[in-house]
Parts: C-alpha cells; structure tokens; sequence
C-alpha cells in the first residue's frame, strides 16, 4: 500500500514524498483515506519559512509531525478522511484528525473524532482553529457587559467573533485592512468595524501576527482592559511600547494559544471536551463559506507557497 504526503525539504521548499504504508492490523487501528485537508495559513508560513525558535521546537511539535522545524518535515494538523480499514462499525465513517497532508495513513481510534454529520464534511476543515477560538474566548475571560473587537479576520479570528457570538455576547465587533473580508462578517452576522474608529474597547483580541495592532490598542481601551494576544509570531521580533497608556490605564497583555487547556478550567474540560465542543460549534453550514479557496492534492508541490501567502483566503481545503 502506497502513502504520499507534502514535505517541507527546506525553508519554502515543499514536496510531495511516497513511502510503503504496512498496516498493523492493531483492534483500535484505522486506515483513513483522506477526503480533506486544510492549510492553517499562519502557522505554516511560519513553518515553511523556517521561523519557528528552537527553544519552541519540542512546544510547537504537531501531534503526527515527521521531521524537525530545522527541516525536513511533514506539518500539519487538519485532516478530514474516511475509515477504510478498522472495526466494522466505524467503516465509511468521515473522521476529524489532527494529522498532515497525506493521502492515506492508520492511525488508532483514539486519535480520531467521528463525524456524525451527513452534510458535506468540508466546513470541519475548520475544527482545529475552532478550537483555537474557543481557547480564546477561555482565556479572554470577558462579561457580557464588555465592549470586545478582534483584529483580523483569518479563520481563527473569525470563528473567535462567531463563537463569542453564540454565547450570546451583543457587543463584539471584527476588524479587517482588507476590506474584502467584510462579506464574511456579514455572512456570519457579525459588526464589522474599521479599526481606527474603534476607540472605548475592554477587551482587544489580536489575531494578526502585526506588533503594531498592539501598540494601537493601548489608545482604543478602556481602564484596565485586556489585550488577548492570539498571534503566534515565531521568531519574528517586534517592538512594544509599555510606557503611556499601557503603564496609566492599569492594562493587561495576555497570552493564548491552544496547545493547553486553561488551568481554571482544567477540572472542567480536556482536549476531547473541547474538540467536542468545537465540532458543535460548527453545526452551521453557512460556516462551508469560510472554506474559500480550493486546490489538488497532485498541485500541491507547486502552489503551496502561493496558498499560504494568499491574502483573501480564509481556510484553503486541499482535495485528494
């Protein structure tokens, strides 16, 4: 049995690898064949790019990750597929699984969500920075009352703005520079705002990997608002200015990133309980929108770059 999957041979040098796949025959094992996947713009330009510090390298490993980020490596984390080897039961089930771009490969039960849907699988392309969204939304740890803009409408920062929204938070606002995005606001019923009219905010959540959002923030909050970075910058420097308002307005900077569970909430939930509640997060299908650029699997070698650097992608599905 033959598996072929995308490598990253050296900074921006992406190619696609065959290997003999030998299955186990293991009682929880799965032979999934890949239906989707999708490409998580920020963090693999970062990967491709060869900006990941070393001190991160073990931190930042995705869990079927092959290779180092000094490269060679196989990344990725969103894959949606079908069992086509396993128990009887789980046979032609569509799965979830935080695996790299590649056509076929086992994997055990455990390591799979089922997809109990029969509408088309692609909008769970989306799972993963859903559940980054959710994390977001954990470490945010905002009222009701607050006023509350995130800056950039990638997928995370729009389904961060979307799933505020289905807890019922009213005033939340999104913010994008390219104008374009804002018929995804309008798709998902959110309050599209420019961001230098924004001003008496508590709560800032940038998603857009630009130093200088958070410096600007520090003007547009109210006392003792919060700036939720949910960038992940790698090795990229910036400069911070926590002098001014920063220092006068008692503001707080906080980090988020999905790789853990916030500890106020670890008795409450774990990594299956949020994958759970991601998937119900994106129950509906205007969602399938979201999934805005599409390409082969076979092309993949050649139009990898150009898809991470695309500007008006939101969540890019490769087919297989």
């Amino acid at each position: 049995m033959e598996t072929y999957s995308l490598w990253l041979n050296n900074k921006n040098k992406p190619k696609i690898k065959r290997k003999l796949l030998s299955p186990s025959n293991r009682p929880n094992s799965l032979i999934i064949k890949t239906i989707y996947s999708g490409i998580s713009k920020g963090t693999e330009k970062l990967v491709s790019s060869g900006c990941i510090s070393k001190d991160q390298y073990k931190i930042m490993q995705s869990p079927f990750q092959e290779g180092t980020f000094s490269f060679p490596i196989k990344y990725g984390y969103i894959n949606v597929g079908k069992v086509i080897n396993g128990p009887k039961k789980l046979l032609n089930k569509k799965t979830f699984a935080l695996y790299p771009h590649q056509d076929l490969f086992e994997i055990n039960t455990d390591n799979v969500q089922i997809l109990k849907d029969k509408n088309d699988p692609k909008k769970y392309l989306l799972t993963a920075n859903m559940e980054t969204a959710i994390n977001i939304f954990w470490d945010t740890k905002a009222s009701k009352r607050d006023k509350i803009v995130i800056v950039g409408m990638g997928s995370v920062g729009l389904l961060t703005a979307y799933y505020f929204k289905l807890q019922n938070y009213k005033n939340v606002f999104i913010c994008d520079s390219n104008i374009k995005k804002k018929k995804f606001a309008t798709l998902l019923g959110l309050n599209f705002q420019n961001f230098k009219s924004i001003k008496d905010m508590d709560v800032v959540i940038n998603t857009t990997s630009n130093y200088e959002i958070i410096n600007q923030s520090f003007n547009k909050l109210n006392l003792e608002g919060k700036i939720v970075e949910a960038s992940w910058y790698g090795n990229k420097n910036g400069m911070i200015n926590l002098g001014g308002n920063f220092h006068s307005k008692r503001l707080s900077l906080i980090s988020t990133q999905v790789s853990n569970i916030p500890k106020y909430l670890s008795n409450k939930h774990n990594y299956k309980s949020r994958l759970k509640l991601a998937i119900k997060a994106l129950s509906d299908n205007k969602l399938l929108k979201l999934v805005n650029t599409e390409s082969h699997f076979n092309s993949l070698e050649n139009d990898y770059i150009s898809i991470i650097n695309n500007p008006d992608s939101i969540m890019h599905a490769i087919k297989y």
